[in-house]
């Protein structure tokens, strides 16, 4: 960018701010050892913020079937980059509604905005990318350049912006976004999408995000890591689907849409109109969140239509063309293109916390390299009782439910004894494998001893905690360990497919069952590790609750 548009950014008065409680939000973001209760102590400062959260929350858009009770589970849910999303998607919209020295139409500008993130969530879940909030976050501050430029220079910007707008549409849904780039590249030596880039940066949001925003014009022409090019160009792709929903007529560019899908992220015609038809859906629950008018049930079916036509409009036209092409005798054969990006293969569903997931499992100051369990790879119980520690400090300061279970797998040494250590071994590693991928993405599994495993499940009562249990105990009964698991260490045991493992549950939970004053991580083992011993005493293969 050139330096004096530099100069220019770096001491205006009045580029959009964020409020305090979203730059300590952002700070957290880049905080490899955050904590869920941190982000709580942060939130808890901004009540308005807080209602915005619980109506994200229990909104269709997460599909719980619980409501939220509390701002832990609230937190669960949207986790630290969603929870930053939705932040500053508020903050920021709220702030440029009472801004008028814009020339820009903000309304019309968000509603793109909100259109392009949307699509850039359904595009992550397409392609299984693992990070579909940091993607909604890009695509929803993508434009963020223009609304920083109409800012700092409203009378000259207004005239690239009428320079920008099509001639052939009307309103504000005409502005063409890649013909005003071409005008701010030519009188300011730079595009908005580098403006929006810079602004991110001296933000402090993370670096993908940043270089999503900057390529996102032109993908192919930016200098990022692989990764963060591959953002950028779905965050490209969804400003071009969201020009379909936004910009009359554009409905006709589908075929140039779904070509540059193809290319692309090898999607076919029918993965685009999958998207396009969970746009229709997905987009109204999105812009009741924020506030902004959405489209209705006849424009959205309108749209659809028109794109499912013109797609078989120009395929007839082509399969034409390719059979006059066949009746030529000497026609050349035309060969198709290699894709330069094959389609993503779906990464594996994975669940809960283990020890090979995100970095803010960890709490600061352990050592990570005792951390974990060597025979299973889940954290260790040394793990356990730090997370539990901050866990319980958190539910008795703020009220929230906390619940712990113990799971034994029942005649353990008879299995040993049966089919050796091999095989009992092997069979841990499968189970925890199992634990692992059975659990919520909020709850953490570990290794408690030698043939027993903790879940500790944060802001779940007992409503909660048991009916997941009990559904656990039903997948167990039924599951037959595989020898050729991917858990597997020991390939060669012979005699697992043999073993049908049961277990025996012990379930805590504070302030029910109980434990109402309970101050101790200590006294929340005892009582667990009790109704534990009470299970296997009625014979295993159970569940006993604390108290009952």
């Amino acid at each position: 960018m050139h330096a004096e548009l530099e100069q220019r950014l770096r001491f205006c008065g009045n580029l959009p701010s964020l409020p305090a409680v979203a730059l300590q939000v952002i700070d957290l973001a880049n905080d490899p050892d955050v904590q869920l209760n941190d982000l709580a102590k942060v939130i808890e400062r901004d009540p308005a913020l807080v209602t915005k959260l619980f109506r994200a929350a229990n909104s269709p858009l997460y599909g719980m079937r619980r409501q939220a009770s509390n701002l832990r589970q609230v937190l669960n849910l949207l986790g630290l980059q969603g929870t930053l999303a939705l932040a500053l998607g508020f903050s920021l919209m709220e702030s440029s509604r009472t801004d008028t020295a814009t020339p820009l139409d903000t309304e019309q500008f968000w509603r793109r905005s909100l259109l392009t993130a949307t699509a850039c969530r359904i595009l992550s879940e397409r392609l299984a990318l693992k990070s579909p909030d940091e993607l909604f976050l890009a695509g929803l501050l993508h434009g963020i350049g223009i609304l920083v430029l109409s800012l700092m220079m409203p009378e000259d910007y207004s005239l690239l912006l009428n320079q920008a707008a099509d001639p052939q549409k009307k309103g504000p849904a005409s502005l063409d976004c890649g013909r005003l780039a071409g005008l701010e590249r030519e009188r300011l030596d730079a595009d908005h999408a580098e403006v929006g880039a810079w602004l991110l940066r001296h933000w402090q949001l993370p670096e993908a995000i940043c270089h999503a925003v900057a390529g996102s014009l032109d993908p192919t022409g930016t200098a990022a890591p692989a990764a963060d090019q591959r953002l950028a160009q779905c965050v490209a792709l969804a400003i071009r689907i969201a020009d379909i929903w936004i910009r009359p007529n554009d409905w006709q560019l589908s075929p140039q849409i779904a070509a540059l899908a193809q290319q692309w992220f090898a999607l076919g015609e029918d993965d685009y109109m999958v998207v396009l038809e969970a746009m229709g859906k997905k987009f109204p629950e999105i812009a009741n969140l924020f506030r902004i008018r959405s489209l209705n049930a006849l424009e959205i079916a309108g749209i659809l239509d028109q794109a499912r036509e013109v797609l078989a409009i120009r395929n007839a036209a082509q399969h034409q063309s390719d059979a006059s092409q066949r009746a030529l005798p000497d026609a050349p054969v035309q060969r198709q293109p290699a894709l330069p990006l094959p389609l993503p293969r779906p990464a594996p569903a994975t669940a809960g916390r283990s020890a090979r997931s995100t970095r803010s499992a960890t709490p600061s100051g352990l050592n990570r390299q005792y951390s974990f369990d060597a025979l299973t790879g889940l954290f260790n119980r040394q793990h356990l009782e730090e997370c539990l520690r901050q866990e319980l400090s958190g539910a008795c300061t703020r009220g929230w439910p906390l619940s712990l279970a113990l799971i034994d797998l029942d005649g353990c040494t008879q299995i040993n004894a049966t089919y050796g250590h091999a095989v009992g071994d092997q069979l841990l590693i499968a189970l925890a494998g199992l634990l692992g991928g059975s659990i919520r993405r909020q709850d953490l599994v570990t290794r408690y001893g030698d043939d027993a495993f903790a879940l500790l499940l944060p802001a779940s009562g007992l409503k909660v905690a048991r009916p997941l249990l009990e559904r656990l105990l039903t997948l167990i009964r039924s599951w037959r360990p595989d020898q050729s698991s991917r858990h597997s260490v020991y390939p060669n045991s012979a005699g697992l497919n043999s073993v049908h493992p049961k277990v025996s549950v012990g379930l805590a939970t504070y302030p029910e069952t109980g434990l109402a004053h309970c101050d101790s991580v200590e006294q929340l083992l005892q009582a667990v590790e009790q109704a534990l011993n009470q299970a296997k005493a009625d014979g295993g293969d159970r569940l006993a609750v604390y108290g009952e």
